[in-house]
């Protein structure tokens, strides 16, 4: 359970003793926390982009079944440190009863510290099976032990990376005796990544449907494509006092753009980081540079990242 009844009614709260401690409404409120009182870390570590596409390149290289699971109301799971008390649900007070509160034993949702709360919890049911944090990603785990494993967690998602289907299938079995978790089944989707798994030793990742969102938005969906997605016959330079465009327009495709350049288009990447500069004053010429990248999208919409097993194992660099 994740509360419990206690005697101390509402008029103590204020007065006796529980006034540092009080919570205001009804329900989980947590602009009404206040810092240091009610809580004190809310941080909560997830798994980089980064750190995902090296597991998943780990993954190809060892020859590692990948699969995924979701924690359903993971919250729920943490434990509080704080002594936090709540009034009622609306809908939950028992006739003669009105005057009791109820007092957090667990995480709900709502309060600032719940993400924080699940993942340490998380972090020791994972400890307590063996695993060890990465020094390099506080959200990647691997097996202390044995045949290698690895775990990638964002919150209340993970992607484990196993050698054998009876590994993959004990390491989710201790987790559901911990946790009431969803079995994903193999990896297909993950942080709106688009996972094509060929076999063991080809995999492809890209995100398509979050590129023809982008397109849409920005009515660009029935642009002509062009080749490339930086015109490098054009200099782009400051904007000019009656040359300004829509600045918070500008800066919301960019922003999309960025998110999809670090994710699984890198090839877009310098065309991006080149509009980002402009985004306090953006003119139509940093305007048309923009709607550029967006033609070249819409030609290369199903672009993927392709991992796949090379005969050379060692690490070469091209000139």
């Amino acid at each position: 359970m994740s509360l419990d009844w206690t005697t101390v009614t509402t008029d103590k709260m204020r007065h006796g003793g529980y006034h540092r401690r009080r919570r205001r409404g009804a329900g989980a409120q947590g602009f009404s926390q206040k810092f240091g009182v009610d809580y004190d870390e809310t941080f909560c570590p997830v798994v980089r982009h980064e750190s995902v596409r090296i597991l998943i390149a780990l993954a190809v290289q060892h020859d590692l079944k990948l699969h995924q699971m979701d924690v359903t109301t993971a919250f729920l799971n943490g434990e509080l440190n704080e002594e936090v008390y709540m009034k009622q649900p609306e809908g939950f007070i028992s006739k003669g009863q009105e005057h009791l509160v109820c007092r957090l034993k667990r995480s709900i949702y709502g309060l600032k510290q719940s993400p924080r709360c699940w993942n340490h919890t998380l972090d020791e049911q994972l400890k307590k099976m063996g695993f060890v944090q990465s020094s390099s990603g506080p959200c990647i785990y691997v097996a202390s032990g044995g045949e290698l494993f690895m775990i990638a967690v964002y919150v209340d998602d993970m992607i484990l990376a196993g050698k054998t289907d009876e590994r993959v299938a004990q390491v989710k079995k201790d987790l559901c005796s911990r946790f009431k978790a969803k079995d994903m089944g193999e990896l297909h989707y993950f942080l709106g990544m688009k996972v094509i798994q060929n076999s063991n030793s080809e995999v492809w990742i890209g995100q398509p449907t979050y590129t023809q969102d982008i397109l849409e938005k920005f009515g660009m969906q029935d642009t002509k494509p062009v080749n490339t997605p930086f015109d490098v016959s054009s200099k782009l330079t400051d904007a000019a006092e009656d040359d300004v465009v829509d600045q918070e327009l500008y800066q919301s495709a960019v922003g999309s753009l960025l998110y999809l350049s670090i994710t699984t288009r890198p090839d877009i990447a310098f065309a991006v980081s080149s509009v980002s500069k402009y985004c306090a004053r953006p003119t139509k010429q940093h305007w048309t540079a923009v709607k550029r990248i967006m033609r070249y999208l819409k030609g290369t919409l199903n672009y993927c990242l392709c991992y796949v097993l090379p005969e050379l194992k060692q690490c070469v660099g091209f000139f």
